[in-house]
Formats: structure tokens, C-alpha cells, sequence
């Protein structure tokens, strides 16, 4: 872009022509530049912060995961580690982001949950039956 220290002696048509390639490098054509409504300048420079923030986002969720991915195979790396020291094993689904996602994992966990009571009540259940007959 454009210093503003420098300004003082460009002409209009000096500081459009520095700004031109930057635009051009944002996805702008030569038409819009400088034939078309001088908002979409402001546009195409939102939507580059928009890309620049959603790009810095993907690379920290990828940080995420490595790091996630390091911390699960750390046990082993330990030179002091004990035999038979296992890995912990990598996530089986991506992070839940959305409200959408995590409302279906909290759903999941919930309903895994109800499962697992189902189950441990119906392992009573046996349990109990079959120490009545041990004691016939």
C-alpha cells in the first residue's frame, strides 16, 4: 500500500496506480479497479481479512490436531517409558465447531450415555437373577 509519509507530493493518480497491483493481487479485475463503484475497494479489502482470518483459524485447528496428535504418542517417545507403554489412540471424528456440530456431539454423548444406563441396569438385572439361583 501506499505510506503515508510519503503522500505529500503523489498525485491522485500516483497513490491509485501504487495501490493497483495490491488490488489486482486481492482478485480485483482492471475493470473494477478503476471503472466500477469505489466500494467494492472496501469489499475486496474486507474479504481479504475474512481470507487472512479464516486461513490463521485453519492453520490453528491444524495446530490443534498435531499437537493433539503428539500428546497421544508422547507416551512412547519417553526414553523411560515403561514396557508395554500403548499410545493413545488418535480422535475418531474432527472437533466439533458449530453450533450445529457440537448441539449432534452433545446429542451422541447423551444418547450414549442412556445406552450405557440401559445396559448396566439390564447387567443387574442378570446379575441379580443369576446370584438368586446360586443360592438355590
Amino acid at each position: 500500500m501506499v505510506d503515508a509519509s510519503s503522500t505529500s507530493h503523489l498525485t491522485y493518480t500516483d497513490i491509485f496506480n501504487q495501490c493497483f497491483p495490491y488490488y489486482l493481487s486481492l482478485g480485483m479485475s482492471y475493470e473494477e479497479f478503476w471503472n466500477k463503484d469505489v466500494y467494492l475497494v472496501k469489499a475486496y479489502k474486507k474479504a481479504e481479512e475474512y481470507r487472512f482470518n479464516r486461513m490463521n483459524r485453519d492453520a490453528w485447528v491444524q495446530g490443534m490436531y498435531i499437537y493433539e496428535a503428539l500428546a497421544d504418542v508422547s507416551p512412547v517417545l519417553n526414553a523411560f517409558a515403561k514396557k508395554g507403554t500403548k499410545i493413545r489412540p488418535y480422535s475418531k471424528e474432527p472437533y466439533a465447531f458449530t453450533f450445529g456440530e457440537k448441539d449432534k456431539e452433545e446429542q451422541s454423548v447423551k444418547k450414549q450415555n442412556e445406552m450405557f444406563a440401559k445396559m448396566k441396569k439390564y447387567a443387574d438385572r442378570v446379575n441379580k437373577y443369576f446370584k438368586g439361583k446360586s443360592n438355590e
